[in-house]
């Protein structure tokens, strides 16, 4: 029998190649259109920031975990979860503020940034102030930060360059600039571990965290140079922007609503690496923080990709049920696999920072990991709230959050030890998530009206897949 050169080499009588070319070429054509929407544009941007930071974070913690001690490791990301948790309140939930407002904001824009800077750096140094005068109130295991002088304005500066450095990755996506992100975070966290490796020997007690500040400060001149010398003249220049300016007293009322719900995140996010620290021992917490960083990793998936849809549907609010549902769908088809690799690694996983990280976090690694997927029913509701400035659902959300996660954990730890805080965070994403499914969730992603009440045009809900 003659071979037709044009037929598969496995299926003779089957269809002909040549039609294999053209069903590759559409799926790239699709692939290709699906990255150009400034929807999944911006959240990869994000997500792929997210991914190099988690990753470079994962080595640099292996690293650190075999060059100083677990207590030391345990004492300095205590001491980091204290400078993100005072970073995240002084930011006065200005980050949220920047990304849904610069898109809308035209002329404003350059007031808004440098209006969030100024509030945030002086809220960054009123509460370094007051964290360490009260240290031995707040966490007994920081109390060397008394010790010197050196230490309160190390740590001040620390608090007032990540709330700049957190400030200008958020401006950078209002502005439809997310691309930037990555890059700036990728060369953040390779100097950081450059630096951890050279201040090992000089710098022992300390070298952790000085390797966190330093890049953070050198990054806020070049970033900050691109938003106000490039970005902003050039959004400000687009003919299409709008002639009314924001009013002051919606941009109050938005924070206000939002602080509260802000804080409460910051406080069942950062807060346990300092009440594991406190309730067990600053090494039992190095065993917790890994598994916890892996995690946090994992959640900003959900965040990252939640963050681009609040961009988007603030400039156009008739999308806010189709964006939710297609980043809802994405954000899961990137998550699950994830997820299961995690479960079923965990112990090969924390085995990289040390047998001892992977004997004592195995468990609390699976949970923390199963739990990112009720996550992200919770962190959508809450980007939800925040297009349609529904603040109280905000806070409700993150209140239930904190209650359920620092209560568990506070009384189980002493007994259980740090699996406990698994069993605290995966209880709290899971009862809130179903409960959101029932209610907010449903309503938003399901029903035939937005979430303001009005009708969603066809075209929307032709626009889901």
């Amino acid at each position: 029998m003659k071979i037709n050169p044009y037929r598969s080499a496995h299926n003779q009588g089957g269809p002909a190649a040549p039609y294999s070319r053209p069903t590759l070429f559409r799926a790239a054509e699709r692939l290709s259109e699906h990255i150009r929407l400034p929807l999944f544009r911006n959240g990869y941007a994000l997500l792929f920031s997210g991914a190099a930071t988690s990753g470079l974070g994962l080595l640099y913690w292996a690293i650190a975990a075999r060059l100083y001690p677990a207590a030391t490791v345990g004492l300095n990301s205590a001491l980091v979860s204290a400078m993100l948790l005072l970073s995240g309140m002084a930011q006065l939930s200005l980050n949220n503020v920047l990304v849904r407002f610069i898109p809308v904001a035209g002329r404003d824009t350059r007031a808004i940034i440098v209006w969030s800077y100024l509030a945030s750096a002086l809220a960054s140094m009123l509460l370094s102030v007051m964290f360490v005068i009260g240290v031995n109130t707040w966490s007994p295991a920081l109390k060397f930060l008394l010790s010197e002088p050196a230490w309160l304005w190390t740590f001040t500066v620390a608090v007032v360059a990540w709330s700049l450095f957190s400030l200008q990755d958020s401006a950078l996506t209002g502005l439809r600039r997310a691309l930037v992100v990555p890059v700036e975070n990728t060369i953040f966290s390779i100097v950081k571990i450059v630096l951890l490796v050279a201040l090992a020997a000089s710098l022992k007690q300390a070298g952790i965290f000085v390797s966190w500040i330093v890049p953070v400060a050198f990054s806020l001149l070049p970033i900050n140079w691109l938003i106000f010398r490039r970005y902003v003249p050039y959004l400000t220049a687009l003919p299409a922007q709008p002639a009314n300016r924001i009013e002051r007293r919606a941009i109050l009322q938005y924070v206000g609503g939002n602080y509260l719900g802000t804080v409460l995140f910051l406080a069942y996010t950062n807060l346990l690496p300092i009440l594991v620290a406190n309730r067990n021992s600053p090494a039992a917490n190095a065993y917790f923080f890994l598994p916890w960083m892996i995690a946090g990793g994992l959640q900003l998936i959900a965040t990252n990709m939640t963050t681009s849809m609040v961009v988007e549907a603030a400039m156009d609010r008739t999308q806010v049920r189709a964006f939710s549902r297609r980043v809802l769908k994405q954000t899961l088809r990137l998550l699950l696999p994830l997820v299961i690799v995690i479960v079923v690694g965990a112990p090969w996983l924390l085995r990289l920072f040390g047998p001892t990280y992977a004997s004592e976090g195995a468990a609390l690694m699976r949970w923390l990991a199963a739990a990112a997927l009720p996550n992200v029913l919770v962190v959508l509701a809450i980007s939800i709230a925040r297009v349609t400035n529904r603040s109280w659902l905000v806070v409700a959300i993150n209140a239930a959050v904190c209650a359920i996660t620092l209560s568990i954990a506070y009384f189980l730890l002493p007994i259980f030890g740090i699996v406990a805080v698994g069993w605290a965070w995966t209880a709290s994403q899971v009862s809130l998530a179903i409960v959101l499914a029932a209610t907010v969730m449903r309503s938003t992603l399901w029903s035939s009206a937005k979430p303001d009440g009005h009708s969603v045009p066809n075209g929307v809900l032709a626009d889901d897949n």
